[in-house]
């Protein structure tokens, strides 16, 4: 292993997490342009094909991960499977960028892609935990987003303005080779904090089958998760189709600017936790920030029905930092209170409850969200999700409150 002290190892993990970030962003957009552009009028239902063949995979890995970990180790496991995000990235996006045939290959790449994603769900906030050291698991969450809002922010605006100057597999590739360093990082140097060792648990997903019956709080959390997942988090996923339903032009750097706003919004994410943590419980606080989230997507419907012309990509990027300073803060908030809905040594469970129930409900968001913005409209959609995940929100903070 490499020698060097905590304070570079923190700095070392944020700074290629960093980068790994803006791999993510660029890849999003790579991906998402180039199913709308194949696609031409059902191009929301081509991405939602598209980020479901993902997730139903990577709701199958999550529920490998803790068996996994306890087996190989929690870091180890988390390195290998940064290196399978590399490799199918940098693969498909060589592919996609010497083939015309974009859904194809992406349809085919989207299981590769979910298994890996799915395992570095679970294990990416104990891998931050180790590394920031910041104490719990809410707060280190809250710390790297704040960085990783700033990598966000770059890759999405220069991953748009490329794209748009060239082809979308350039994001798809760049996704691929900005992850190296992070999986160098995790296989060669020590954390100076904890690394959280889980319980073998032969069957995740019946474990936390038999939890959700038992434990009415993690029932609530849960029910909380899936209506985000299906309500707040497909606008997000969704958003080049969203642009391209408005007849926004550029596409790729339109939707670039504003994931750009959203990611700024990661960087309030400290401020608000640290706020929120004393005045609430952290599912009080989970269900507050839910419902602004969804506040911010229908004051972005609203502004998307007249034409601002120049102004209104000024003007959702604007929104978008509202929403995703909400967003981001709920699922801190939602990671913390999952890990500790679990007790002693199996809060590494609680985490895969939460991605397993995500991944499992996140296809029903897109596989709704792709035919209503082709059949309909995207403002009529965004405004639909949003009043339903208000709603969802007043219904459980009313029976937490009673509790």
């Amino acid at each position: 292993m490499l020698g060097v002290t905590l304070d570079q190892r923190a700095v070392g993990f944020l700074a290629t997490g960093g980068l790994a970030v803006a791999g993510t962003m660029a890849g999003q957009l790579g991906a998402t342009s180039a199913t709308t552009y194949a696609a031409g009028t059902a191009a929301g239902s081509a991405t939602a094909i598209f980020l479901t063949l993902m997730l139903l995979t990577a709701a199958v890995a999550s529920a490998a991960t803790n068996r996994l970990a306890a087996r190989w180790g929690t870091l180890k496991t988390f390195g290998w499977a940064q290196v399978g995000v590399a490799a199918a990235w940098t693969i498909a996006g060589v592919l996609e960028g010497a083939t015309d045939s974009s859904l194809i290959v992406l349809f085919l790449a989207a299981p590769a892609f979910g298994v890996f994603s799915g395992v570095t769900a679970v294990l990416t906030p104990f891998a931050c935990r180790a590394y920031i050291n910041a104490g719990s698991l809410t707060d280190s969450v809250a710390k790297r987003s704040a960085v990783s809002g700033v990598a966000a922010i770059v890759g999405s605006v220069a991953g748009g303005y490329v794209i748009h100057l060239t082809v979308p597999g350039i994001g798809v590739l760049a996704n691929g080779l900005l992850t190296i360093p992070l999986a160098v990082f995790i296989l060669f140097v020590r954390p100076g904090g904890a690394v959280t060792a889980p319980r073998v648990t032969t069957h995740a997903a019946r474990a936390v089958v038999a939890t959700l019956r038992l434990d009415r709080n993690l029932r609530q959390l849960a029910l909380l998760v899936a209506a985000f997942m299906v309500f707040v988090v497909p606008m997000v996923g969704m958003l080049v189709p969203i642009l391209d339903d408005l007849d926004h032009s550029p596409l790729p750097s339109g939707a670039g600017l504003m994931l750009g706003g959203i990611a700024a919004g990661r960087l309030f994410v400290p401020g608000i936790v640290r706020w929120l943590q004393p005045r609430y419980r952290e599912f009080t606080a989970a269900v507050r920030a839910a419902v602004a989230t969804a506040a911010f997507m229908i004051l972005f419907a609203v502004s998307a029905v007249p034409s601002f012309s120049d102004a209104d990509l000024v003007i959702w990027t604007v929104i978008g930092i509202g929403i995703g300073a909400s967003r981001f803060t709920t699922r801190a908030i939602m990671t913390g209170a999952a890990s500790s809905s679990m007790g002693p040594g199996r809060d590494m469970l609680g985490v895969t409850a939460l991605v397993l129930v995500g991944a499992v409900t996140s296809p029903v968001g897109y596989l709704v969200w792709g035919p209503m913005i082709d059949l309909v409209s995207a403002p009529v959609t965004i405004m639909a999700a949003a009043a339903a995940m208000i709603a969802v929100g007043v219904i459980l903070g009313r029976a937490a409150r009673r509790a």
